[in-house]
């Protein structure tokens, strides 16, 4: 008898300390984006997010705006939305100290925030405990130089002097058919095609652009020495 006693109260405590190192967030997504606008149509969204220990993913059906998840409380957690299938996620954190309700959810940090996640995989305790709100508060995520960011970040000498700023490439497209094309993210500008190429200031990272009226989709790749590799496909079936 004394045994099972002391084995409830030892679940009991283990139990009591696993829910006092988790906390509850409330991610409310966006209502709707370019995507859903230009398609006329609520699409799904597939949430991958670091909740301070690893990661993690849920699949979120179009009817739904509001998640709730746990996370590692006094960690910084990273939480990525994809609309449907190959294009540009949407991006959000949480800090300590912060609001439980998230709903800030933007794309110009999203190509840094798929790079952290993609360090946590191996250094969960490194990405847990940076502050984000600092670096974001001196850069946009996407001019952030991403190799700079990890060696300065890896040798233990990233600080608030590190120069952390990219390089803005000029990318050529060409063969692209005339007319309108609409980026999927609602803080870059259209690009109107009117002999076939088109020159873009982009930096590191990948891009979509959309041409409503022909259903057509290119996907541009910016890599770390500027060059970049563009493919142009019919838009996805469920448009």
């Amino acid at each position: 008898m004394k045994k099972l006693i002391f084995l409830l109260c030892a679940v009991f405590f283990l139990t009591s300390c696993s829910f006092l190192t988790e906390e509850e967030v409330t991610l409310y997504l966006p209502s709707s984006i370019p995507v859903e606008a230009m398609s006329g149509e609520s699409i799904y969204y597939t949430l991958f997010y670091f909740d301070g220990g690893g990661i993690r993913s849920l699949h979120v059906p179009s009817h739904v705006r509001k998640v709730k998840i746990s996370v590692k409380k006094g960690r910084l957690s990273l939480f990525l939305i994809y609309p449907a299938e190959g294009f540009t996620p949407l991006s959000s954190y949480h800090e300590p100290g912060m609001d439980r309700s998230v709903s800030s959810f933007c794309f110009s940090s999203s190509s840094l925030i798929e790079f952290l996640m993609d360090i946590a995989l191996y250094s969960s305790e490194v990405v847990g405990n940076l502050s984000l709100s600092t670096l974001l508060s001196c850069y946009s995520g996407d001019e952030i130089s991403k190799n700079r960011f990890l060696s300065l970040l890896e040798s233990g000498k990233l600080s608030l002097s590190s120069d952390l700023k990219g390089e803005l490439f000029e990318v050529r497209l060409e063969n692209l058919i005339y007319g309108r094309w609409t980026s999927d993210r609602d803080d870059i500008s259209d690009v109107v095609v009117s002999s076939g190429e088109v020159t873009l200031s982009l930096y590191e990272g990948s891009y979509v652009f959309i041409h409503e009226d022909m259903s057509m989709i290119v996907n541009i790749l910016v890599l770390e020495d500027g060059s970049s590799i563009s493919k142009v496909a019919q838009f996805p079936s469920w448009y």
